[in-house]
């Protein structure tokens, strides 16, 4: 099954492990959310990942 975090933005981040989806929505926050990305830890992204 596959995975995925829905950014406020729009932008769907996914992926077939949690891993890949922490690392495809880190990518996307140092481009276009770098105020985030030290206020959010990878245990908070991957409270926010669902399953698809």
């Amino acid at each position: 099954m596959a995975k995925q975090i829905n950014c406020e933005c729009g932008y769907v981040a996914r992926g077939d492990s949690e891993d890949e989806v922490v690392t495809r929505i880190r990518d996307h926050m140092r481009i276009d959310h770098p105020e985030l990305l030290e206020r959010v830890s990878d245990q908070d992204l991957r409270g926010w990942i669902e399953e698809t």
